[in-house]
C-alpha cells in the first residue's frame, strides 16, 4: 500500500451534520423553538456534557437521562434516539475523493470525535463510503477527544507507521495543531478544491494533481 496514511474527520469533511435537526425533533410540542433550545442547552452546560459522551465516559441511556433533565423534556429513549441520531447528510465532492484515493491504493482511517449513538448511525447512512476505509479512530473508542495527544497516538498506533507517515485531514484548526503536535502531517479542510492541492502538495496522488 501506498504512503502517506491518510485519516480523515468525519463531521464536516466525509460528511456535514447540524445539531439544530435534532434540535428540531427534540422540541417539538415543547413550547420552544429549536434554536432557543439549542441555545438553552448550551448555556446550562452541553459541551462538557457532551464530551463526556464522546469520550466513553457517559454510556448513552446516562446521556440522555442528563440531557432530558437539562433540557427540561419528558422523552423516553427510544424517542430520544430517534430524534438525536439522524443530523447528517454526505459531502459527495469528499465521498469522491476517497473513493479515487482507495483506487489509488492509499490506506483510508477515519478519526472523529463522536459518540456511540452518532458512529453507528453514520456507519450505516454513509455505509458506501465508509466500507471503503480501513479502520476507525473513534474518540468515545480510545477515551480521547481530539486535539489530546492521546488521540493523534492512537491514529498512529491504528496506522502501525511513524508519525510523519500519517497526514489528518480536519475541519477544525485546533484540531489540526493538535495532529502536528503529535507528529502528523495535518491538512485544514476548507473545501475539496483547496484540498486536493494541499493534498498533492504533501505528496499524495490525487485526481486533479496529475
Amino acid at each position: 500500500m501506498r504512503e502517506p496514511v491518510l485519516f480523515f474527520d468525519f463531521g464536516n469533511v466525509v460528511g456535514f451534520f447540524d445539531y439544530l435537526r435534532a434540535c428540531e425533533r427534540l422540541a417539538a410540542g415543547a413550547g420552544v423553538t429549536a434554536a432557543q433550545l439549542r441555545d438553552n442547552l448550551v448555556a446550562r452546560g452541553f459541551p462538557g456534557l457532551l464530551a463526556e459522551f464522546e469520550s466513553g465516559r457517559l454510556p448513552p441511556e446516562a446521556f440522555c437521562a442528563r440531557l432530558m433533565e437539562m433540557s427540561s423534556l419528558g422523552l423516553d429513549y427510544p424517542a430520544f434516539v430517534a430524534a438525536w441520531q439522524d443530523i447528517f447528510w454526505p459531502n459527495e465532492p469528499v465521498a469522491d475523493l476517497i473513493a479515487s484515493l482507495k483506487g489509488r491504493g492509499y490506506r483510508l482511517y477515519l478519526g472523529s470525535n463522536t459518540n456511540l449513538l452518532h458512529a453507528t448511525f453514520y456507519r450505516r447512512q454513509f455505509a458506501g463510503t465508509l466500507d471503503l476505509f480501513d479502520g476507525f479512530v473513534l474518540s468515545y473508542e480510545v477515551g480521547h477527544l481530539k486535539p489530546a495527544r492521546e488521540f493523534f497516538d492512537a491514529c498512529v498506533a491504528a496506522a502501525g507507521t511513524p508519525a510523519g507517515s500519517c497526514v489528518f485531514i480536519d475541519d477544525v484548526a485546533e484540531n489540526v495543531e493538535g495532529a502536528r503536535s503529535a507528529g502528523l502531517t495535518a491538512i485544514l479542510y476548507v473545501d475539496t478544491p483547496t484540498l486536493l492541492a494541499d493534498l498533492a502538495r504533501a505528496g499524495v496522488d490525487v485526481p486533479l494533481a496529475r
